[in-house]
């Protein structure tokens, strides 16, 4: 189905933008109404904007933002160009978002390769009014930089396919021009060489700390090398190995732009579609607004998140995946091991039964899971390790919003294949859990190193895996976690209809399986020769 679309420049004809080599103002205009061709001949209703009467900042966005929500489309889109310091180095191009990170990430993508631009990537901004106030789905595009001479000749040279790039990633068709043009020379579209990247740490500001702060999911993307992006990089040079200094250099640069091209090779494991309507559905939810007892509210992005990371482990069981039927197993009727048996009266008082393996008995575990994150960590999915504890070492340092360490793999053998799991592929709903947290100095470093690092740095930054992990860990061993054993862990039965709801968008599940007996151990052999014994271990031998 063809996309309505309203795409418009940034500033206005009174209300200039950034100038250097290339000027803002004039250059979205061109860009917009070139677009706007290609969205056409792609089959897409357009409709464009120019603002051309504003005198001042606060009326050219209300007059921008205005116009767009009384349009009826698809999707908004603002056209600017950034701007730093005049230079000669190639700076790149962005798109900033605040719902739509997978579009931000294929619009920056694509644009990077048709113009060999740097790709800084997709940018989450709540900041901004043209994101926060039009009523559709909407993105801004970061062209290139100005004052870049690098981006400059870039844009210059490749001005057409750029174009052509944004309307292709927006259609999501591709949009047939004739016979195409000769190539020009090969220009990387991701960072420079290591050798022309700067050494930065801590006191550093610019574009290359935005590039670190972007690599490394830490927000908001200031360009300030403070305590929190200090406190990343630590992080994540000990989970790969590095001396964790806080020292960005050759091998680290090289390490970011690994751990950036297995996150752009990689997906969330949801279609960008459900992901939006399930957000906006837990994020509307009465659960999401209710008080956790002496805890309060939840960052509105932790129910959201939980509700992603059900519906994820949802298509895992559909899928006949191990970890996903370990979690949906019935009540396993241990309670020293299984938190599902430890609060089995409290389920029951609720009318929630777990006697049968299956999605019910999921969606359970997700219930109880929801209430255990306002006990460890308020809801926030990059909380560092109690610093008052001792546990310092690697495998047992607590991390994330659920404070699991990484010895907790022991209890079943499903947990150890997730770390290699989404250590190749590092989605899991990190942009959703940023939703109304900010890190602080003490969140983001890591203790120890070896797979506990990664552990701990995976944990923050792919929150999904965390959820993972430790929902395996609480069918096996709930002992884990103080506010389970102290039966402090709410279960609420909103919680139930918000996921029960989830579990609605995401489509038919598998139907329960009844519990079985345990089968006994069968040997046969052969002594002597001719005759049989079967020996029943845990039984008696029967000739």
């Amino acid at each position: 189905m063809a996309k309505s679309i309203v795409i418009s420049s940034g500033h206005g004809k009174y209300i200039r933008g950034a100038a250097d080599i290339l000027d803002e103002v004039d250059e979205a205009r061109r860009v917009v109404d070139t677009v706007a061709e290609y969205l056409q001949s792609a089959g897409c209703t357009v409709k464009t904007f120019h603002d051309n009467t504003s005198h001042d900042q606060s009326t050219n966005l209300n007059t921008i933002v205005n116009y767009h929500n009384k349009q009826s489309r698809d999707l908004d889109v603002s056209v600017h160009f950034n701007a730093y310091q005049h230079t000669s180095k190639p700076m790149g191009v962005e798109c900033l978002y605040v719902t739509q990170q997978a579009l931000a990430n294929t619009v920056s993508s694509k644009i990077a390769a048709a113009g060999g631009f740097l790709n800084r990537g997709p940018k989450k901004r709540t900041d901004l009014k043209f994101l926060n106030a039009t009523d559709e789905p909407s993105i801004l595009i970061e062209t290139c930089f100005v004052d870049s001479s690098a981006d400059a000749d870039l844009y210059r040279k490749k001005f057409d396919p750029i174009c052509k790039s944004i309307a292709e990633a927006i259609s999501g068709q591709a949009i047939d021009t004739g016979p195409d043009e000769p190539d020009e020379p090969d220009v990387p579209d991701t960072l420079p060489p290591e050798d022309e990247r700067p050494t930065i740490g801590k006191g550093d500001v610019g574009p290359y700390v935005e590039q670190v702060q972007t690599s490394l999911g830490v927000v908001p993307v200031d360009g300030d090398f403070g305590g929190v992006t200090d406190g990343a990089v630590k992080g994540f040079q000990a989970a790969v190995g590095l001396t964790a200094d806080g020292v960005v250099g050759p091998n680290t640069w090289g390490e970011l732009d690994d751990l950036d091209a297995r996150k752009a090779s990689g997906f969330d494991g949801l279609a960008e579609s459900l992901v939006d309507d399930i957000c906006e559905l837990a994020g509307n939810s009465e659960i999401a607004n209710y008080s956790w007892r002496e805890r309060g509210k939840m960052p509105k992005g932790y129910t959201q998140g939980i509700a992603l990371c059900f519906a994820l482990a949802q298509t895992w069981l559909t899928d006949g995946d191990p970890a996903a039927a370990r979690m949906a197993r019935a009540d396993t009727g241990n309670p020293d091991k299984d938190a599902l048996s430890w609060y089995r009266s409290k389920f029951q008082a609720l009318g929630m039964s777990n006697a049968q393996s299956g999605i019910d008995t999921l969606r359970h575990l997700f219930v109880m899971m929801l209430g255990l994150g306002p006990r460890e960590s308020s809801g926030r999915y990059c909380e560092g390790r109690d610093l008052s504890a001792t546990n310092v070492e690697s495998d047992t340092a607590e991390a994330g919003m659920f404070q699991t360490s990484w010895n907790i793999r022991s209890c079943d053998n499903t947990i150890e294949p997730l770390l290699e799991l989404y250590w190749d592929n590092p989605n899991g709903f990190l942009a959703t859990f940023q939703n109304g947290v900010t890190p602080d100095s003490n969140d983001l470093g890591n203790f120890g190193g070896g797979d506990g690092a990664k552990y701990q740095f995976l944990s923050k930054f792919a929150p999904a895996f965390h959820a993972m992990v430790t929902a395996l860990g609480m069918r096996s061993l709930r002992q884990h976690w103080g506010p389970i054993n102290r039966s402090e862990v709410e279960l609420r039965s909103e919680a139930d209809e918000m996921l029960l709801q989830v579990q609605s968008l995401v489509g038919d599940a598998p139907e329960p399986v009844p519990p079985s007996p345990e089968l006994p151990t069968i040997t046969i052999t052969i002594d002597p020769p001719g005759s049989a014994r079967v020996v029943i271990v845990g039984g008696a031998e029967v000739a």
